[in-house]
């Protein structure tokens, strides 16, 4: 801020400072401090603020775009380990059940429960009727 200002200087006939005239001095304060003491009236002032609220809204938007793509990438990044885990499990499991049913390991496991392959093809047995 400048300091050959007097802050009371805008004054009505009280000597104290009106509503009106404590804004406009607020306001040029501001434009002083960031450096918009160019800005000839209130309506230029108010368009550029719109459009600096604007370019500020577009840059929010980009950082929540961008926060938003990192954070789908890292999910899709673990869906993806979870997959490869998944197709390896059911690989194993798979090659497990084919292991299990073959013939060799069947007959294997009936054994402990006293049950052999047969030695002679399997034949039909058919029941005469009664005559009575």
């Amino acid at each position: 801020m400048n300091s050959n200002k007097d802050i009371s200087s805008p004054t009505d006939n009280n000597n104290a400072p009106t509503k009106e005239s404590l804004k406009e001095l607020i306001i040029k304060e501001l434009l002083d401090l960031f450096g918009l003491e160019d800005v000839g009236n209130y309506t230029a002032f108010v368009n550029k603020a719109l459009f600096i609220g604007f370019i500020i809204a577009i840059g929010v938007f980009h950082i929540f775009n961008s926060h938003r793509a990192v954070k789908m990438i890292r999910e899709v990044g673990s869906l993806e380990k979870e997959i490869k885990e998944l197709r390896w499990e059911h690989l194993s499991i798979k090659s497990d059940l084919l292991k299990q049913s073959m013939q060799s390991d069947i007959e294997r496991s009936v054994e402990s429960i006293g049950l052999k392959r047969i030695k002679t093809p399997p034949y039909k047995i058919e029941v005469q009727p009664n005559e009575n």
